[in-house]
């Protein structure tokens, strides 16, 4: 056991920098709506205002965003859960629009439908989903510095 202790720092030193893994978070929102509610509470609209914001700066290592997709969820084959959802989304996709710094970001909405008999808690619906697609992943650059030393940062 006591040479454990020194193998893994040993371990750590020995392995190049560049094999390190790339990987982002925070790309995804979950955005609570009240059970009848199509509009935004005041505390969702700051949060996801916050969060959009902070994914569109171009000095993270995603680059920005190009696009924007939300999600939502609605009962098949049921009229009115099926406007709430669209409602919902345009609420978020409005608001997401609003706060684009730029023309050229997407913003996409997407309503998965469910049987009434799957849905066991349907608070959950409730809940919708907002993602972005980091600037990178369009131009095909997301961490290339991890792909070997001859594209470290340190050497560009």
């Amino acid at each position: 056991m006591k040479y454990l202790n020194a193998i893994i720092p040993l371990a750590c030193a020995l392995v190049p920098t560049w094999t390190l893994a790339c990987s982002f978070g925070g790309l995804e929102q979950d955005v609570q709506f009240a059970p009848a509610s199509t509009h935004l509470e005041s505390r969702q609209v700051v949060a996801l205002t916050n969060w959009f914001v902070e994914q569109q700066n171009p000095k993270r290592a995603t680059g920005g965003i190009y696009r924007a997709d939300i999600y939502a969820g609605a009962i098949k084959d049921d009229a009115a859960s099926l406007k709430k959802a669209n409602l919902r989304l345009a609420e978020i996709a409005d608001l997401l629009k609003t706060l684009s710094t730029t023309a050229s970001v997407e913003v996409q909405g997407h309503i998965d439908e469910f049987e009434s008999q799957a849905i066991r808690h349907p608070e959950r619906l409730d809940v919708l989903n907002a993602t972005v697609q980091p600037a990178c992943a369009k131009t095909v650059s997301c961490c290339k510095w991890s792909e070997g030393p001859a594209a470290s940062p340190k050497q560009q």
